[in-house]
């Protein structure tokens, strides 16, 4: 049987993408090793960070406007909440980059903010203890995502479109040519007109060629019992992410009203097998959250109670691979660096427009990977 076209991994991306082709009247099939949403790759941990004045580059900023709106069109189209707005706190260093990154994409797309001593912000939200000499910056145009109820609408939309998806199949080779693609699995052999990879973790392993591209991390997230039921309400809100000289950590509210998550967005341990990673947490794992917990949060017990696993897919320079192959009918979205679950229905979007059309209007040109050529 063959198909218009296949998507090689069905997890934040690949459900978005197999979503968009399925509504466009396309006949798709997804592929995927495990059955997702799933724990073992990057689209799980409960919340993800939606924001918009992105310290990471202002460029972004259009495409997490059309992002948001498609968010909450999936909301509306399939009854299940995913977003849940609510203050975002960034802390930094005078002329750090969160600080002076956040407030550059805010003057140029015109983003409202409010600038911040620590003092005052500590004392607006009472949950953090900053240090004295940081600068803050507070977006209430940001929130969460529930991510593995995203992805599970996502993939339930896309097969109500008449969608296909095949778990528990690995997909060990494809082949590509001017018009069409071979996809070997576990289980068997697919053709297509053409194919978007977004495997995660596992991309280089199916194109050599990003090898050279992407680095595997082993990141943990933990969660932290409030002291007490009057933490709660103070516990509500924000969302931050704290720069220090030992690292980036970030959090979330209680959504519970029971527990914090928090984690560190720097550094993590190199992977060279994505199915073979460790999946239990050590002490030496929790020792630099739970020191940057006890000092620069309030009302958390001092140990965690849960904990988990993910994968940070690095590209060289923090920013996104996405790109249409040069010479074959191929989307590959990958390199996502741990800031990339916000933006998938609208790259999405933009993978079903490069495969139909052959360009698209979404503004994603500075993330081609040919900036690395």
């Amino acid at each position: 049987m063959s198909w218009d076209v296949i998507v090689i991994g069905c997890g934040g991306f690949g459900s978005a993408a197999l979503r968009e082709f399925s509504q466009r009247g396309l006949k798709v099939l997804g592929l995927d090793q495990y059955s997702p949403p799933h724990n073992l790759g990057s689209s799980h941990g409960e919340t993800r960070i939606i924001r918009k004045a992105y310290f990471e580059h202002p460029d972004y900023v259009p495409l997490l406007h059309r992002s948001w709106d498609l968010w909450q069109q999936l909301e509306v189209e399939s009854g299940e909440r995913l977003l849940q707005r609510c203050d975002l706190v960034l802390s930094g260093a005078p002329g750090s980059e969160v600080i002076s990154g956040a407030r550059l994409a805010a003057a140029e797309h015109g983003l409202r903010i409010r600038n911040l001593s620590a003092e005052e912000a500590c004392r607006e939200y009472s949950v953090l203890r900053l240090p004295e000499d940081h600068e803050v910056t507070v977006e209430s145009t940001a929130g969460y995502l529930w991510v593995e109820r995203c992805v599970g609408t996502m993939l339930r939309r896309a097969c109500a479109s008449g969608a296909e998806v095949r778990t528990g199949e690995r997909v060990v080779a494809l082949k590509c040519s001017p018009n069409s693609v071979e996809v070997q699995t576990t289980a068997g052999r697919y053709t297509a007109s053409a194919a978007v990879v977004t495997c995660g973790p596992w991309t280089s392993q199916l194109l050599p060629e990003y090898q050279r591209l992407i680095t595997v991390r082993r990141k943990t997230l933990f969660w932290y019992p409030l002291q007490s039921e009057g933490w709660a309400e103070r516990w509500r809100s924000p969302i931050f992410l704290i720069d220090l000289p030992e690292g980036q950590f970030y959090g979330l509210p209680a959504v519970d009203g029971q527990r914090v998550k928090v984690g560190e967005h720097t550094g993590g341990d190199l992977v060279q097998d994505a199915s073979t990673v460790e999946r239990r947490v050590s002490a030496e794992d929790r020792a630099p959250v739970d020191a940057f917990a006890a000092s620069c949060l309030r009302g958390l017990q001092s140990a965690s109670c849960a904990s988990a696993v993910c994968l940070y897919s690095m590209s060289p320079d923090g920013h996104f691979l996405f790109d249409r192959h040069p010479e074959y009918p191929v989307v590959t979205a990958a390199g996502f660096s741990g800031h990339g679950f916000k933006f998938t229905p609208v790259l999405g979007a933009a993978a079903a427009d490069l495969i139909v059309q052959g360009r698209t209007q979404l503004p994603v040109q500075f993330l081609s990977q040919q900036r690395f050529d």
